[in-house]
Order: C-alpha cells, then structure tokens, then sequence
C-alpha cells in the first residue's frame, strides 16, 4: 500500500509519547546519517528540546495508521524566509515519499503566509565525501534547492565544534516559494 495515501500531516502537540517518539526517531536516523562525524554519544536532540519545539509549534509531524513516521521543523529567519530542519523519516517508510510530503507542507504553509524563500542548512565533513550528504544534496537540488558556498561550521554553530569527530562545514541551501 502506498505510505501517502494514509499519511496525515499536524503539528506536533507536546504529548509525551508523540514527544518520546519524535526525539527517537530523530536520534536513530541522524545517527546514521552522521554516522562518523560527531564523538561517539552525541544525539541529535533530547525530549526537552522536542517539548520546547511542540510549545511553540515548530514541528510538524507525519502519521501513518496512527504512528508517527517522519518529522520536520520549521522557524522563520526573518519577514521572507523560513527555515525547515529536523528533517527525518522512518526507515521502515522511506522511500514511499514521507520527506518529500513534509517539505511540500511546510513550502505550501509559509508560502501562503507571504514568506518568499524556505532555507535549510546541512553539516557536511569539510575534507571527505558522506554518502548520506551526498544524496541529501542531490534531493534538495533536485526540489529547487541552490546551495551557498561552503562556511566552517565553527562561524556559523561555535557550540557545536566540540562534539565533532571531524572537521565539518556547513551550507545553506535556498528556495524561492511561489505564490499559492
């Protein structure tokens, strides 16, 4: 069965166990999509962080069948332009276009709310190919997405620099939104 056709996307609400299942879900795809470039025992996120993020309405989740099966979040940056993170999708659905359905909401969203441009920001390793970077890049550029030039992760997240297992950058990927 195709995984759209019973896919409902809603914010997340601060219940503790959508909560404990998005953090899970974020920690165990990010794990392997990072897999290498942060000290062993770093997580993506914690509850805590997660509870925030569903207080102030950020992060929007997928459900199939009643489980949740991918998340995104979403901020503004400034009048005209959003930035959406957190992107993860559980391993069990991918490929049945989970990611895809979540960032065509939020574009929609914040595109009806008059902002011009959605952003993202990938961490990538500064001095070697990670295969899970690459096809990233390949899908964004694919959807729209230009990517910026390349900036030391230490100017843009100083705070993140001791939790690297190798030298990484960051880069800033944009879309102009259309116009519902």
């Amino acid at each position: 069965m195709n995984e759209q056709h019973t896919l409902r996307i809603e914010r997340l609400a601060p219940h503790e166990s959508d909560i404990v299942a998005v953090t899970a879900l974020l920690n165990a795809v990010y794990a392997v999509a990072e897999d290498g470039m942060w000290v062993p025992g770093t997580t993506r996120t914690d509850t805590d962080e997660i509870t925030r993020y569903a207080r102030e309405g950020s992060i929007r989740i997928a459900r199939s069948h009643g489980r949740v099966v991918g998340c995104i979040r979403v901020t503004p940056v400034d009048a005209t332009t959003a930035e959406f993170g957190m992107l993860a999708s559980d391993p069990k659905v991918r490929g049945t276009g989970v990611g895809r359905v979540l960032i065509d909401t939020v574009e929609t969203e914040f595109a009806e709310r008059g902002f011009e441009a959605m952003q993202l920001e990938v961490i990538r390793p500064r001095d070697t190919s990670h295969e899970s970077k690459v096809f990233l890049d390949r899908l964004y550029t694919r959807l729209g997405y230009v990517p910026e030039e390349p900036a030391p992760l230490d100017t843009r997240h100083p705070e993140l620099v001791p939790a690297l297992a190798v030298l990484c950058e960051t880069v800033v990927y944009r879309k102009p939104l259309g116009r519902p």
